[in-house]
């Protein structure tokens, strides 16, 4: 019996999540009133508050829902051959596979935490993660040989969020964005930042 009230309240908790991201989406962080959310959720405000007791804590579920998930693949980039593919593969999942729907979710808890302190400090954790993970990578390309031994991975790392930043609100604002060639653009930049210039003989193996 433990193991199914687990398993049940993880769904509910899994639908109160899913629902609450449909109404911010749609109305906005301020926009969205709880029993919007209830209604969503097909959930009564008594039950849903004993999962979630305001807005802040669903935005922190969803937070803590990314986060089991990026880790996650990080943790697969560490087993791959080539980290400059597998780490490409997982932007490309981030920035242009996931629904448009999660850059506006990601622009509307960016525009709250500069209003609301609570998710402000969210904000900050986010930004250490993320900029923990990157780090993790390149430096694990580094270990490897992959990248040069004498790259400012910092700087790599701070061109990547920034880059990111701009291409996720991007994609959040303007249906009709492509984010594609700029995931390319992005990791064309980043080799040049960290690869070896080519030499002449490279540059002569890859004449036609």
């Amino acid at each position: 019996m433990p193991r199914i009230d687990t398993a049940q309240r993880i769904d509910r908790k899994t639908a109160i999540l899913d629902a609450a991201e449909r109404c911010f989406v749609r109305s906005g962080f301020h926009g969205t009133s709880m029993s919007e959310i209830c209604a969503e959720a097909g959930m009564s405000p008594g039950n849903l508050y004993r999962y979630f007791p305001s807005k802040e804590a669903m935005i922190e579920g969803l937070c803590e829902r990314d986060f089991a998930e990026v880790g996650d693949g990080f943790a697969a980039l560490a087993q791959a051959p080539d980290i400059w593919a597998a780490f490409e593969a997982l932007a490309r999942f981030h920035m242009i596979e996931e629904p448009r729907e999660s850059c506006q979710l990601w622009v509307e808890i960016m525009s709250e935490a500069t209003r609301n302190p609570q998710i402000g400090d969210l904000r900050k954790k986010i930004d250490a993660f993320i900029e923990a993970k990157m780090r993790f990578a390149l430096d694990m390309a580094r270990d490897r040989g992959q990248t040069h031994p004498d790259a400012d991975l910092e700087r790599a790392v701070q061109f990547l969020i920034t880059f990111a930043d701009g291409l996720m609100l991007r994609r959040a604002r303007d249906t009709r964005f492509d984010p594609e060639p700029h995931v390319a653009l992005m990791f064309s930049i980043l080799r040049s930042m960290l690869l070896p210039p080519a030499t002449p003989a490279d540059d002569r193996l890859n004449t036609p």
